[in-house]
């Protein structure tokens, strides 16, 4: 500072002090503060503030003068001071009593608690009287917010469209069950119907015959998803079926559809007719159909209403429905892709019945019902707020809501313009009449107010209410109240702040920060001189360690020297860990474990690969070829593929082909009927139909015949076989696993195999090696058997010693796991002791033939 400022300053400069004689401030007694606290101010009354800051001292300063210290500089050059360590500025006696130390709190705390303070201070932020100006300001802000809001809504794209409806869609995904719909039926296409029928489009004629026995079931009305008029396309029966079709729709009241992209000038023909259309929001989710529809020179009604309409025989314009702006009613969904309450009948069923004569079942579907006959395969599929479904499905949620009373509506403009205004009018209100934090609390609670309302709203009156203009027009008229309420109070904010400023309140803050950092400064020297003396003792205390380390390290050495010599003792009698720890690699630990979980035990990499080819081949539907030798596990990793399968909840069927007699192949796959053959008293299904839908595993393919093959083959080929004695085929839907130890490849070759049959079945081929070619896996294989069979003796003390486990690895096992399995059990049942040595096992076990591992090879019967 300058030599002038120091003489005095103008207005707004800062205030003078009052000089201490011989030049030396006065310091205030610091013994009462803790250490680490700092000075501040503390209860400053209003007299010392005005001995501070009075009229008097105004437009002077005193001399910024220092007597040199006549003490000893302590260190970093600061003069050591008598007393209580440093100088300070002279004050009156009002001010040095109020500044003492102690917590520090900010000054204008001091000055509120003073009560001769004037009272517009003491008021500040205080609740604000309501006026017409603040009115006016929520007024307008509520407009703009709201236009704003409903331009957002109308422009926003797909995402504010979900969001504008995002309650509306969990609200259908999660409402509670409703009432059945009795007297609306649909007959729906399914895949065992195409199977039956193809999966294109049916013969017209199908679908006549249906139409004329729920006719006759007395239906009172069939709606159709196939136009009637137009001329049948290609591979529908031609004009014969269109005939019959049009025949049998004479029989009853016949709702069929129309295709909206049919030209408007078609001419339509006279009778009952309704639309598919539904025209997705901006979001690409369907929520609503257009009521009617014009089409040539007519209006053509929703297909749902036209159902409705015919069933409740009322005029389709005399039902009151709501509509939007567009002409569109919401669909009232209720469940996925068929709605819950309506009965589903697959077409097979019905077609089924029909053919069997089941008068009952036709009647009992179709008396005094709407039965909606769905024989066209689905083109296309919609997005709905309870998922995918087709056109035609959407109509059927149309239908049932308007049968059951549906009171679903859209919230119209007008009453939408009307709720946003009024809560932005409260949301821009309230930030300006009350403590901002006060405001905007009650703003939202009134969102989550509006917010609790709309699935309320839906559950009681079946009103739709908009979430993002009335909620987007809260959220910016809120945001406006605060701007406004901050810039109308920015001016007395700033007068109060500069009348606050006051330049002793940071003279003393700085004063108290330099005290502590020497006191800061005083205690970090003590901690340096305490580490100096710690590091000594640390220095003491690694030499002590050291030597310790070096002698553990030589009783260490000694021991295990004594424990080689121990294990070498006791080799043959200790027990063998073959427990299957954890392997090193991630991936193939999960294997492992995942293999354990289908009961195949192995730490082999190759059988790994081979479960995880098993896994990915299991989610399709090719058929699969193990091949192995005897007692490799081929029925387990065909479970396994089953069990990971999609089927995996549905049958498993093994069937070992080599067990079946000749003349009983047929019966036994196939199945037969009563009165067949002799012996035949009653209807028996085959190994196939047991296992429809499901996996069948065919052991020892291999052994089959040349006509059993073909037998075979053709219900490989066409999924339908027929029963011994019956004259019907029957069609299945299974997933073959086949199995073999013989090599199919070299007897397709060789003439004894079907070629046909061989490229059938090897849709995934898959090799099992055998156990001689994983010895790894000998030990843990062993373990698991010892388990077993001391568990079923009641012996669970009944281990594998090392050399026992080392006797069964250098074994060749031709017989693969089912040999070892025989080995270990016989040697459990004749043990004597806990532990199984190598004298335990028989000869057979123990001896490690040179030729086997290269002359095994499978049997016909493995």
């Amino acid at each position: 500072m300058d030599a002038g400022r120091r003489a005095g300053g103008g207005a707004g400069g800062r205030r003078p002090r009052a000089a201490a004689p011989d030049g030396v401030r006065a310091h205030a007694p610091a013994a009462g503060r803790a250490p680490g606290r700092r000075a501040g101010v503390r209860r400053v009354s209003r007299a010392a503030l005005e001995g501070l800051s009075g009229p008097g001292a105004r437009g002077r300063r005193a001399p910024r003068c220092r007597a040199p210290a006549s003490g000893p500089r302590g260190r970093g050059g600061r003069r050591a001071h008598s007393g209580s360590g440093g100088a300070e500025r002279a004050r009156p006696a009002s001010a040095r009593d109020a500044l003492r130390p102690g917590d520090r709190r900010p000054a204008a705390r001091a000055r509120r608690a003073d009560l001769r303070l004037p009272q517009e201070r003491r008021r500040r932020g205080a609740l604000a009287p309501a006026s017409l100006k603040t009115l006016g300001r929520a007024a307008l802000l509520a407009v703009g917010a709201t236009l704003i809001a409903a331009v957002v809504s109308l422009l926003g794209g797909a995402g504010v469209t979900a969001l504008d409806w995002s309650v509306y869609d969990r609200w259908l995904r999660a409402r509670a069950p409703v009432t059945d719909t009795p007297r609306l039926v649909v007959v729906a296409r399914d895949p065992t119907s195409e199977a039956r029928f193809g999966t294109g489009a049916w013969d017209r004629a199908v679908v006549a015959r249906v139409v004329a026995a729920l006719a006759r079931g007395g239906a009172a009305v069939v709606g159709l998803d196939v136009p009637l008029g137009a001329t049948s396309a290609p591979g529908r029966g031609g004009a014969s079926s269109d005939a019959l079709l049009a025949e049998s729709a004479q029989a009853v009241d016949v709702v069929s559809v129309v295709s909206p992209s049919m030209p408007r000038s078609t001419t339509l023909h006279d009778g009952k007719i309704g639309h598919a259309l539904a025209e997705p929001d901006a979001d690409g989710v369907a929520r609503a159909v257009p009521l009617w529809l014009p089409l040539g020179e007519r209006s053509v009604p929703a297909f749902g209403l036209a159902l409705a309409s015919a069933l409740t025989a009322t005029a389709a314009a005399d039902l009151r429905i709501a509509t939007d702006a567009r002409g569109r009613t919401l669909v009232d969904f209720v469940g996925g892709a068929w709605p819950r309450g309506v009965q589903i009948v697959p077409f097979l069923e019905a077609w089924t019945a029909i053919e069997q004569g089941e008068a009952d079942r036709i009647h009992t579907l179709a008396s005094d019902n709407a039965v909606l006959v769905l024989a066209e395969p689905a083109r296309a599929t919609l997005r709905t707020p309870v998922g995918e479904m087709s056109p035609i499905a959407v109509q059927v949620h149309l239908a049932r809501g308007l049968l059951a009373g549906s009171r679903l509506r859209e919230a119209s403009p007008v009453a939408t313009t009307a709720v946003a205004l009024l809560l932005a009018a409260l949301a821009a209100w309230l930030p300006l009449a009350t403590r901002w934090w006060a405001g905007l609390a009650a703003v939202v609670v009134l969102a989550g107010a509006y917010t609790a309302a709309l699935p309320l709203a839906l559950a009681t009156t079946g009103l739709v209410l908009p979430v993002v203009t009335p909620l987007g027009a809260t959220a910016l008229a809120a945001l406006g109240g605060l701007v406004a309420r901050h810039l109308a109070s920015g001016a007395r904010i700033r007068r109060l702040e500069e009348e606050n400023a006051r330049a002793r309140e940071t003279l003393v803050q700085n004063e108290s920060t330099v005290e502590s950092l020497e006191e800061d400064l005083d205690a970090a020297r003590a901690a340096v001189a305490r580490s100096t003396g710690a590091e000594r003792d640390l220095g003491r205390a690694a030499d002590l360690l050291r030597e310790q380390l070096t002698e553990a390290r030589r009783q260490e050495e000694a021991t295990r020297r004594r424990l080689d010599t121990l294990e070498r003792e006791l080799s043959g009698l200790r027990a063998a860990d073959a427990r299957a720890g954890e392997l090193g690699d991630a991936g193939q630990e999960a294997l492992r474990r995942a293999c354990e979980e289908a009961g195949i035990v192995t730490r082999d990499p190759a059988v790994l690969a081979v479960f995880q080819d098993v896994g990915r081949a299991a989610r399709s539907s090719l058929p699969i070829l193990i091949l192995g030798e005897p007692g490799t596990g081929k029925e387990l990793f065909a479970r396994a593929a089953h069990r990971l399968s999609p089927r995996a909840a549905q049958p498993f069927v093994a069937v070992n082909m080599a067990a079946i007699a000749p003349e009983l192949f047929e019966s036994e796959l196939f199945g037969h009927v009563k009165g067949a053959f002799t012996g035949a008293v009653a209807d028996r299904r085959g190994y196939f139909e047991q296992a429809d839908r499901g996996t069948i595993f065919l052991d020892e393919i291999g052994e089959l015949r040349a006509d059993q093959q073909s037998k075979l083959l053709r219900v490989l080929q066409e999924k339908v076989f027929h029963r011994v004695g019956a004259t019907r085929p029957t069609g299945v839907d299974v997933r073959v696993v086949a199995a073999s130890n013989r090599d199919l490849a070299r007897g397709v070759a060789e003439g004894w195999f079907r070629e046909d049959l061989w490229f059938r079945l090897k849709g995934v081929v898959l090799r099992l090696p055998p156990l001689r070619a994983r010895p790894d896996d000998v030990a843990v294989l062993a373990s698991r058997i010892v388990a077993e069979a001391a568990a079923e003796l009641g012996r669970r003390d009944i281990t594998l010693s090392e050399d026992a486990v080392a006797a069964l690895r250098t074994h060749a096992w031709p017989g693969n796991v089912r040999e070892l399995q025989n080995c270990v059990r016989q040697a459990v049942a004749l043990a004597h002791g806990p532990v199984l040595k190598r004298e335990d096992l028989r000869s057979t076990c123990r001896r490690a033939p040179a030729s086997s591992a290269g002359t095994a090879a499978p049997s016909p019967s493995g």
